[in-house]
């Protein structure tokens, strides 16, 4: 007998968000070493966070979504927070409940400068590496980075942004350009 092509959802569920993330999933463990970093900086988020007024949206969910950003290459902060919408492995590792609202795309903007203000990225790598060599997850033996990926991902933030030995930065047409200024 064919099965009916319908849905009915149920009123209540006791699913939790971490039963559909697999076992195995590797941002299992980047979120335990991400968490605890953001656990060791709390103070430094009690500095630059007021102790009245309206609740922000937490600086430890805007660090993890925007980690999601960098390790998923979303192309922007409107497609992050569309993709939080749905997206039950995302919702996951930044911390929101299944019914929680997604913020807007315009918390990054508002948020980014009181973070890159307060060091707040630098010090979160910095633990993020502590900690990693703490647990003996890093080698010292080898290390790579595909450098265009770092380009590609500072130019999309910052429009401004040239990476050295581009026509922009180029000492001979920066010259040039100074001398033709002056004619």
């Amino acid at each position: 007998m064919r099965g009916a092509d319908a849905m009915q959802e149920s009123l209540f569920t006791v699913a939790k968000l971490d039963d559909f993330v697999p076992e195995d999933h590797p941002l299992r463990g980047i979120r335990l070493l991400v968490n605890e970093a953001l656990a060791e900086m709390n103070a430094r988020f009690n500095e630059i966070y007021a102790s009245s007024g309206r609740d922000s949206i937490a600086p430890e969910k805007l660090i993890r979504a925007l980690l999601l950003q960098v390790f998923y290459s979303i192309r922007s902060e409107r497609q992050l927070c569309e993709q939080l919408r749905y997206n039950l492995l995302f919702r996951w590792f930044v911390g929101l409940a299944i019914d929680d609202p997604v913020w807007d795309h315009s918390t990054f903007s508002k948020n980014r400068d009181r973070l890159l203000e307060h060091q707040v990225v630098e010090g979160f790598f910095a633990e993020v590496l502590r900690l990693a060599d703490r647990q003996g997850l890093l080698s010292k033996e080898h290390f790579s980075v595909d450098g265009t990926l770092i380009q590609a991902w500072a130019s999309q933030k910052d429009p401004s942004y040239a990476p050295p030995f581009s026509p922009v930065w180029d000492p001979v047409l920066l010259a040039a350009g100074k001398a033709a200024s002056k004619i």
